[in-house]
């Protein structure tokens, strides 16, 4: 090997490069890294040639490719024989070093250690990617299979604060959040029998936050098999018994549980029949109804059990009904045959017989729930939903989509953002007076189509002025709507990470007002229907809501919940409202609130509200409405009427983990209770 002069290396010194047999240990104090790393500095000069002529440069440099030595043609010779030079490490003194001779070694020093850092890399990476995979395995088998919970907090709001507290009791005692909501649900027919009960119908709407899937139940009444047109021509008030549809409430609370249930079936029935058993106050809301149908044309028994010795009872008297606590006794023990295929389907019937209708034991035997996909959007990062037709759901759908397109935010001048909203809702509600029952008309689907479209939402947006408000007719056709219908709210979110929103009702309040021997109140939803001379309004009665055996008739009801479209966190929401077609208005301009204008769930629920009428073409705003909003209304040519209350709405919002439940500041009886669970 070619060893380099000492005027090569003069000034430098290393520690020794050892061959395959000395020793490799290492003084960690060396001035030099362990390993010394040489670098070519030199290569031996090939003879100089005499100067040439130009001439003869060309010939002698391929006389020269011809004659090439074995050094010059060999790599390793010419490698060996090139002059090495040390270089030095990072030490600071380099000039104190000694010389050390430079041996030439057979193998990469670096070799084994390379080889040892890449398998004690690969056996890193493999055990990491190992524990990885296992510890995955793990939280999705404890996320899906067990506790403890990723939330730890829940909220339950409804329209009584009794039962609200009980919604709480069986979150407390580990139900689901649909167990809470049934519970909750029959809670409110006993203590608001003016707004929903057994003897009515209703939807709910569930959404599982983890796996991202919903549900919405449909149990909402149905029109009898014996039914005809021809009967709701006659004086409905002499013959109550033609108002009553076929109850599905306790079908739709049966089917829930059987689907997200946790506690027993019978553990739920019964906490709903103590209310009734240990007895309960008179809220403000069924005195103030109690007070307005006193004086109408009622039953003995309808007076006898509300109404005793003709008076209203006043607002937080004790009461009990024994009655009910009775009747769900037995539905807890027997289930819901007792109700559907029993004595009571037999008293039932016997009842609203000798009141004018039509309704058999077969209708009862033969009802079904509707299990239903929700219709959706996406509105600005957030996956609205809600209850698909006969509901009007798709509405909300509609304004949202026609909103969108102003991108209102909270800096947005609000003398335009409000008239922007009234001729939206006007739009919202002209199309949600044709909707009708798409099991009995498939033209409906079609409707449902258009109305969820962002390219028809683009159309309806481009006919609005900003300046000026327009008769509804302007934008499309619109039918008759019934006003005057009630409904419970429950709104629930639990640890579970579920939402729920349910919705019932009688229709108007207290339905029929037809109560059978046993105590329950009937419903009086065959008026949500539409038929000729229904109405003195001039708008024809809507085709696609006609009067059919088994069908279900067009509904303002709209249980809704929104969360992130991508991800699991942000802003989740559940709401409901009360009032018929207003819980339209109360609903688009609560998501407004929160969606656009990013305000919280308290100030959005607390907020004035507007609601356009179709027929005759007034806009309608609330008490808190303030007066130069309205004002600048009027200026846009809108025909503004001020009252005290439009529509209730109730809600519950989680931001990421944070759970608050808020009942709307207009409700003197509403409740709203917001947990924090330790969940082992």
């Amino acid at each position: 090997m070619y060893a380099p002069s000492a005027d090569a290396v003069s000034g430098y010194t290393s520690g020794t490069m050892v061959d395959k047999d000395a020793s490799q240990e290492t003084t960690l104090g060396s001035a030099y890294s362990p390993v010394d790393y040489m670098s070519i500095t030199s290569f031996p000069r090939l003879p100089e040639d005499d100067v040439l002529s130009s001439e003869n440069t060309i010939k002698t440099r391929k006389e020269d490719d011809n004659v090439l030595s074995e050094q010059d043609t060999d790599p390793d010779l010419f490698l060996r024989t090139a002059r090495l030079q040390r270089l030095p490490s990072s030490a600071s003194d380099l000039a104190s070093q000694d010389l050390s001779p430079l041996r030439e070694t057979h193998r990469d020093p670096m070799a084994e250690d390379c080889a040892c850092q890449r398998d004690g890399l690969t056996v890193i990476i493999t055990a990491c990617l190992t524990f990885a995979t296992g510890v995955t395995v793990a939280l999705i088998m404890q996320i899906y299979f067990g506790d403890p919970q990723i939330f730890h907090q829940g909220a339950v709001v409804t329209d009584v604060a009794h039962c609200t507290s009980l919604g709480f009791d069986v979150l407390s005692k580990q139900g689901s959040s649909v167990d809470a909501a049934i519970a909750a649900a029959l809670c409110l027919g006993i203590v608001h029998p003016h707004t929903s009960g057994l003897g009515g119908g209703g939807v709910i709407l569930v959404h599982d936050i983890r796996k991202n899937e919903s549900r919405v139940i449909d149990f909402r009444e149905t029109a009898p098999s014996a039914i005809q047109e021809e009967m709701l021509q006659l004086n409905l008030e002499e013959k109550p018994g033609v108002m009553v549809g076929v109850p599905g409430m306790l079908k739709g609370m049966y089917e829930a549980h059987q689907l997200y249930g946790r506690l027993p079936w019978k553990n739920v029935i019964t906490m709903a029949a103590d209310v009734a058993r240990d007895g309960f106050n008179v809220t403000h809301d069924l005195a103030e109804a109690l007070a307005k149908v006193k004086d109408q044309n009622i039953s003995k028994a309808f007076q006898d059990l509300f109404l005793p010795d003709g008076q209203v009872p006043l607002s937080g008297l004790f009461i009990k009904r024994l009655d009910l606590a009775a009747i769900l006794d037995r539905i807890a023990v027997n289930g819901i045959s007792e109700f559907y295929n029993g004595n009571l389907t037999q008293e039932i019937v016997a009842e609203v017989q000798i009141k004018g209708g039509v309704i058999t034991e077969e209708d009862f035997s033969n009802y079904s729930t509707v299990l239903q996909q929700p219709v959706e959007m996406t509105y600005q990062g957030h996956q609205v939903m809600a209850a698909p037709a006969p509901n009007t759901g798709a509405a909300l759908i509609t304004a949202l989509n026609i909103l969108e397109g102003f991108n209102i935010t909270s800096q947005s001048p609000r003398n335009s953002t409000y008239h922007w909203i009234a001729e939206t809702l006007k739009i919202a509600l002209s199309l949600a007076s044709g909707l009708g029952d798409p099991n009995f008309d498939s033209s409906v689907s079609e409707v449902v189509t258009e109305m969820l479209s962002k390219e028809k939402a683009a159309l309806y947006r481009s006919m609005i002025s900003d300046s000026q408000a327009s008769p509804p007719g302007h934008y499309t056709p619109a039918y008759a709507l019934e006003e005057g219908a009630v409904a419970s709210q429950v709104m629930i979110m639990g640890p579970d990470d579920f939402i729920v929103s349910v919705m019932s009702s009688l229709n108007r309040p207290f339905g029929s007002r037809i109560v059978s021997p046993s105590g329950i109140l009937l419903n009086s939803q065959i008026l949500d229907f539409s038929w000729q001379n229904k109405t003195s309004s001039s708008s024809p009665p809507n085709p696609h809501n006609s009067i059919q055996p088994g069908k279900r008739p067009l509904s303002f009801l709209m249980p809704t919940a929104v969360r992130p479209s991508v991800g699991l966190c942000g802003t989740y929401v559940a709401l409901g409202s009360s009032n018929g077609d207003r819980a339209l208005s109360g609903i688009t301009e609560v998501l407004m609130n929160v969606l656009s204008s990013r305000k919280n769930l308290s100030e959005s629920l607390s907020y004035g509200r507007l609601h356009p009428l179709l027929q005759p073409n007034k806009l309608l705003v609330d008490a808190e409405f303030q007066e130069e909003d309205l004002e600048a209304l009027i200026l846009k040519g809108h025909d503004v009427k001020r009252v005290d209350i439009l529509s209730l709405v109730e809600g519950t919002r989680r931001t990421n983990d944070q759970i608050i439940g808020v009942k709307d500041p207009r409700s003197v009886d509403a409740s709203a209770l917001t947990m924090s669970m330790s969940v082992p």
